[in-house]
């Protein structure tokens, strides 16, 4: 097998994925390196929200909810959304994406090949080592290429559980004496119901809040005693994308929202943003900017609700009420800025 490359791309998530069909047939040689041995599984809850809203994945394998429900101090609050939050899973997902460029003569996959060290011209793996022009780090939120960079990370955790019970309704509980700015989910997928707890560890450590989890479990009866509970890091400190021809994307990049943990939307455009400024230098990554605008106003947010925990309550309050104006929808939540 060769050893060089025009462009290494460490993790074939969304974002490397979505990098690297941007190179397919080009006139360009592409590694894909992958350390698991199936792509696609990942810790993840599977929302897709409007920002991604334009990517060809077949419906029959997503489901698609036109309102969501947020519970506060004992209130429902119920949200019409112009936009349908999307639930997909990431196996599925996965599958989708590298079938797109399997078949590119320019792009080898390499799985089960583990980046241990970053060089300014090459990566060392277990597989040996490759030389690069352009290296991309879509290698999560602990990524080694971000470490290379010398660029620290800011940490949330969603843990969560994959219940057998189907479930019809988006929810989304707010315990802000318990959680501070974090919620409970319930996503239901097409073959199980997704629910986890997203969290500021600063606040909460991990077994308390796996304990509020099973907790609320218990409460509403559903049903975890046989499933294994999961967590995953979720980095959302953005310190940029491009460092002269090494670039981050997804979650390697921080663009992960502080709000809600979501990444997978911004994954996808990163991915896709990046590679075409690779192709292209004068390339302008106006979707990549309109992402990083959506995020500057939500952490924001999320700032003032942790900074003030004492009235915390009425900031989600005055929050949950605003997500019933569509005007603010489209401020907060952006209106689509992927183009498949």
């Amino acid at each position: 097998m060769k050893d060089k490359f025009d462009v290494i791309i460490i993790g074939a998530g969304p974002a490397g994925l979505k990098c690297a069909e941007q190179f397919k047939n080009s006139n360009l040689s592409v590694l894909l390196i992958e350390k698991n041995k199936i792509i696609g599984p990942k810790i993840c809850a599977g929302g897709l929200t409007n920002l991604s809203a334009k990517i060809d994945f077949p419906e029959s394998r997503m489901r698609s909810f036109n309102q969501q429900i947020f519970y506060l101090k004992d209130k429902i609050y119920e949200i019409n959304l112009i936009y349908p939050l999307r639930v997909i899973d990431r196996y599925d997902l996965g599958q989708y994406l590298v079938n797109k460029i399997k078949d590119s003569k320019n792009i080898t996959i390499l799985k089960e090949t583990i980046a241990k060290e970053i060089k300014k011209d090459k990566i060392i793996t277990n597989q040996g080592e490759f030389y690069y022009k352009y290296l991309v780090g879509a290698d999560g939120s602990y990524s080694l290429v971000r470490r290379f960079l010398g660029l620290k990370s800011e940490i949330s955790i969603g843990l969560h559980y994959k219940i057998p019970k189907i479930t019809d309704k988006i929810k989304w509980y707010l315990y802000p004496k318990l959680l501070w700015s974090g919620y409970i989910w319930i996503f239901p997928h097409k073959d199980y119901t997704d629910i986890g707890v997203f969290f500021n560890p600063k606040y909460l450590s991990i077994k308390k809040a796996k304990e509020i989890l099973n907790n609320f479990l218990s409460k509403n009866n559903f049903n975890y005693s046989k499933q294994n509970s999961e967590a995953a890091p979720l980095n959302s400190l953005y310190k940029g994308c491009i460092f002269k021809n090494i670039f981050l994307i997804g979650d390697a990049a921080g663009l992960v929202l502080k709000t809600t943990g979501e990444g997978i939307s911004s994954a996808l455009i990163s991915g896709q943003e990046i590679g075409k400024k690779i192709l292209n230098p004068n390339y302008k990554i106006l979707n990549l900017n309109k992402v990083l605008k959506i995020k500057k106003r939500q952490e924001m947010f999320i700032k003032v609700v942790d900074m003030f925990s004492f009235i915390q309550k009425y900031f989600l309050q005055i929050f949950v009420n605003l997500m019933k104006i569509k005007r603010f929808q489209l401020y907060f939540g952006g209106q689509t800025c992927f183009k498949d």
